[in-house]
């Protein structure tokens, strides 16, 4: 085999890789389901007008419009500028078309003025 074709064939292999692996991954995708959760509600026992300060009770409340399984709920406190201050953390299970509230006791860095909730699949 002359260097031309050897080149030709290497380079219909790599191409014909790439192109089965683009479609494995779309497969994966859908068969793996698993949660889809989302903040709809926070609240706080504080202004957020003011400054955070001391401990603080935030509650999130998740819906999971997904299939049940592990969702990683974060509340996340920033200062004026929006700089990130705090992460708290809480990894819970949430069955399916449940809505979960999840409470966070925390004690917010000085500077702390707002304060957001995420939440993702675990």
């Amino acid at each position: 085999m002359n260097s031309r074709t050897r080149r030709q064939a290497l380079a219909g292999l790599a191409s014909a890789s790439i192109v089965s692996l683009a479609g494995c991954s779309d497969a994966l995708s859908e068969v793996s389901g698993g949660p889809d959760p989302r903040v709809t509600d926070t609240e706080s026992g504080q202004s957020i007008g003011d400054a955070l300060t001391g401990s603080a009770e935030i509650r999130v409340l998740v819906v999971n419009d997904g299939d049940s399984g592990d969702v990683e709920v974060t509340v996340k406190t920033s200062d004026s500028n929006g700089n990130t201050l705090d992460k708290f953390t809480q990894t819970v299970t949430i069955q399916e078309g449940e809505s979960r509230r999840v409470d966070f006791n925390v004690s917010p860095s000085d500077g702390a003025q707002r304060y957001e909730a995420t939440a993702e699949a675990a």
